[in-house]
């Protein structure tokens, strides 16, 4: 769903990357395809607008309201969350009121956000604070499975990033991408597990260790090629390779692989990867933009 050296994502990318303008009042509009991004207020610490997509309607506030904190306030058709980050403690809090997210919400937040890629000139890495807050909240909620309940969460970004390849454990099945099938032994793991590994990041342009599990199967070990060179920069927290996308890590290697396998965000009905969602969380939030080892 990244900004001395300092590690944490938001912090380390954008802090003191006052790049834009500060800008008073309404600026013109931006139109993308059949959309229409009107941006109302635009400054050091403020940058709200709306986007209006063909009857669908999307308003946002982002808020930087200290060196490392800012809040969020999004609605989308009416469904409405609230966001708010505090890099001193390194802690970021979000509430979706229990609402959901359905086909035509996940695509006005898409369009959504190639507009806002397309007012800062595709330059994410440049972002304020407020504004990449903005920009990672829209990109994570729309890769959501449509119905996901979006409850209130809190995240902890205290945790540095991890820099060591995840391996696949002895004694299981891996799949191939492309369905060939190594073992490693005669065993193939028979549970559902839990696989949030914080901010672990990718070996760059690699075969990486992909886990996903699903409600007509448990476990799955994939070997999967992921990074920079590949299709669709799999393992890639975000959609696809632009603007809106942060690191390349393992949490957002398996939403990445369990949205393949079984729909995910890209069939509007299915809800298999829930798990994968969540974890990826943190990773949309506060890897390093571009990222991988």
């Amino acid at each position: 769903m990244s900004r001395m050296k300092l590690v944490s994502g938001v912090v380390a990318i954008l802090l003191g990357t006052g790049a834009c303008t500060a800008i008073g009042g309404e600026e013109p509009g931006a139109e993308v395809g059949d959309a229409a991004l009107r941006i109302t207020a635009h400054t050091e610490t403020d940058f709200s607008g709306k986007l209006d997509a063909g009857g669908d309607l999307v308003e946002f506030e982002a808020r930087r309201t200290g060196p490392l904190t800012a809040t969020l306030h999004l609605e989308v058709n009416g469904q409405p969350f609230d966001a708010s980050y505090d890099g001193e403690v390194m802690r970021a809090h979000w509430n979706g009121y229990n609402g959901a997210l359905y086909p035509e919400d996940l695509a006005a937040l898409k369009r959504t956000l190639a507009a806002l890629g397309d007012h800062f000139g595709g330059d994410q890495e440049s972002l304020r604070l407020h504004e990449d807050f903005l920009v990672r909240r829209i990109s994570f909620w729309s890769e959501a499975p449509a119905g996901l309940t979006m409850p209130e969460r809190e995240i902890d970004l205290s945790a540095p990033h991890g820099e060591t390849p995840r391996v696949i454990p002895p004694g299981v099945i891996v799949h191939e991408e492309g369905g060939a099938e190594t073992a490693t032994d005669t065993i193939e793991v028979n549970h559902q597990a839990s696989n949030e590994d914080g901010i672990l990041y990718l070996t760059c342009n690699a075969n990486a260790a992909a886990y996903h599990d699903a409600s007509g199967h448990c476990l799955q070990f994939e070997s999967i090629f992921a990074g920079p060179n590949a299709d669709d920069c799999y393992g890639k927290c975000g959609s696809g390779c632009g603007f809106g996308t942060a690191g390349y890590t393992y949490d957002c290697l398996d939403h990445d692989r369990c949205g393949r396998a079984h729909g995910g965000s890209s069939n509007p009905w299915d809800d298999e990867c829930g798990d994968e969602y969540w974890e990826a969380d943190d990773d949309f939030l506060n890897s390093i933009i571009g990222k991988c080892i």
